[in-house]
């Protein structure tokens, strides 16, 4: 079952996520190549029905014929231009870190706009000649001029507090527990970051905290939560030390003991 993807999804139909990777594509066309417009129509080919892709690294390497280098490196240029948003994701039975998941972004005229003054001189400026079996479609046939960028789309929460809030809001109606819940994200992740091996999981911690909001808000539905901020606690605390504790195993998709032999 892969409807959990649409929990991740910005948006509720195909036709507009179209749209919104059509002008990222453009709004960041002279600092994009071929390449990566190409692991960008994957990742929006895959997202077709549940509006996320679930994709290992290694499923995008064979299907672009392209180095698990290559593929890293385009993901993290990927997000670094806010064009796609990536989530780790936490195996529900085999614990552990599995293969990521990938959501293209709302286009934001105003930081588009910003980013691609910041791109004039891209960091990825390789050149890479055409291959017409791994180069996107709307990769050959957008033009500048085939776009006319007129206004933004909706906003959407960008901040983490941002986000807690407007999912506790459009579930459960209340927003006041999210001062609360971020909280306690604030204290659990203050607690590992002190630490120099774990200064650089900031975006993971949010990743988790954002996850354990929503297996917390999902448990109010199937029973009674009496002190929602207190089960988030239990939830997120359970969920960073498995993935601290598996972050080694991050690329395989097999459980932690399967890598040990009696």
């Amino acid at each position: 079952m892969t409807t959990y993807l649409t929990d991740y999804a910005y948006f509720t139909n195909k036709d507009d996520m179209d749209e919104a990777a059509k002008l990222h594509i453009s709004a960041h066309w002279n600092c994009m190549n071929n390449t990566d417009r190409a692991v960008l129509d994957m990742i929006r080919r895959y997202s077709v029905k549940y509006g996320a892709a679930h994709l290992k690294h290694n499923t995008m390497e064979k299907a672009l014929a392209k180095s698990n280098a290559t593929i890293r490196r385009i993901i993290r240029k990927l997000e670094q231009l806010g064009i796609i948003k990536r989530i780790h994701f936490i195996r529900p039975v085999m614990s552990g870190l599995g293969a990521n998941i990938y959501v293209i972004s709302p286009f934001n005229e105003q930081g588009e706009m910003d980013s691609r003054d910041d791109a004039r001189k891209p960091e990825y400026n390789e050149a890479q000649p055409s291959n017409s079996e791994t180069e996107p479609l709307f990769s050959k046939s957008i033009t500048t001029k085939d776009l006319n960028i007129t206004s933004p789309t909706e906003q959407f929460p960008t901040t983490l507090y941002g986000r807690m809030k407007s999912l506790l809001s459009s579930t459960l109606g209340e927003n006041a527990l999210a001062r609360k819940i971020f909280g306690v994200y604030r204290q659990q992740s203050s607690q590992m970051l002190k630490f120099n091996i774990y200064e650089d999981k900031g975006e993971l911690f949010e990743q988790l905290a954002l996850q354990a909001l929503q297996i917390a808000v999902q448990a109010t539905k199937q029973k009674s939560v009496r002190n929602l901020p207190g089960y988030y606690s239990g939830v997120l605390r359970e969920l960073v030390g498995k993935a601290l504790f598996s972050d080694i195993f991050m690329e395989y998709d097999v459980a932690v003991e399967g890598f040990y032999s009696r």
